[in-house]
């Protein structure tokens, strides 16, 4: 009878015992699992922060130079600057050569930008409402983005070929020199767009994007009107002019500042 019942114990503890391994390796796996998404997911926000920080910088870089050694004359310019190990690429341009939403003319505006479907999406937004004269003016860019149905890189290009928040009528572009544009002290109140680019851990492009006015103090030289950071995909889409435009030039920031 002891026999019996040992023998009936056996096999019916066997296959708790069986189950109980199971679990224990599954829960090893989800543990493991676990650990290694919680490290990427890690990493992934450390690379953020790095490759915002470098944007970060770059850009305010890029405002010092304009406030120390004056503005190249220019619709816009390119620099290449590196922040610790991360290279980030710069586009500067004075909003004063851009169409700007609320003051310039509708096709003025959407004549900026090269792409037929965009261009008519641009004029639907700037059209005023069915039976009135006027429409109501956009606060923010990204209130105009939104109204265009903009995707992100189509975003990035609306910010590269308008504006938003300039009174003057727009500054005929300078003319183009063989090299670097001379340079002028910047004035007071110039609104200045910086776009800063470079790729992220994951191989996409983030682009970093502020308008910033120049108030000529020197505790707090610049006042920024706009600030937004968009990620874009693996392939830089580019934004192409619609007609020949002054050319940007390459380095005319100073490397050193």
């Amino acid at each position: 009878m002891a026999v019996g019942r040992a023998k009936r114990a056996t096999g019916f503890t066997l296959p708790l015992t069986m189950a109980l391994a199971f679990s224990l390796m599954a829960l090893a796996t989800a543990i493991v699992g676990m650990v290694l998404v919680s490290d990427k997911q890690s990493k992934a926000a450390a690379s953020d922060l790095v490759t915002r920080t470098s944007l970060e910088s770059a850009a305010e870089a890029g405002l010092f130079d304009l406030e120390q050694n004056g503005e190249p004359q220019a619709t816009e310019w390119t620099a290449e600057r590196t922040v610790g190990a991360q290279g980030v690429a710069l586009v500067v341009a004075d909003a004063r050569y851009k169409p700007d939403i609320n003051s310039g003319r509708a096709d003025e505006v959407a004549g900026a930008i090269a792409d037929p479907g965009l261009r008519e999406r641009m004029l639907a937004a700037l059209t005023p409402p069915a039976g009135e004269h006027l429409r109501a003016p956009y606060t923010r860019f990204v209130d105009f983005a939104e109204a265009t149905s903009a995707s992100v890189a189509e975003e990035d290009c609306l910010r590269r070929r308008i504006t938003i928040g300039r009174t003057d009528p727009i500054a005929p572009a300078p003319p183009a020199a063989n090299f670097a544009p001379p340079r002028q002290p910047l004035k007071v109140g110039a609104v200045i767009d910086v776009r800063a680019e470079t790729r992220d851990w994951e191989g996409r492009w983030e682009v970093l994007w502020r308008r910033a006015r120049f108030t000529g103090r020197p505790e707090l030289p610049w006042l920024t009107h706009d600030w937004r950071l968009l990620r874009l995909g693996r392939s830089d889409p580019g934004c192409p002019a619609p007609q020949a435009a002054a050319p940007a030039f390459t380095n005319a920031l100073h490397a050193g500042r």
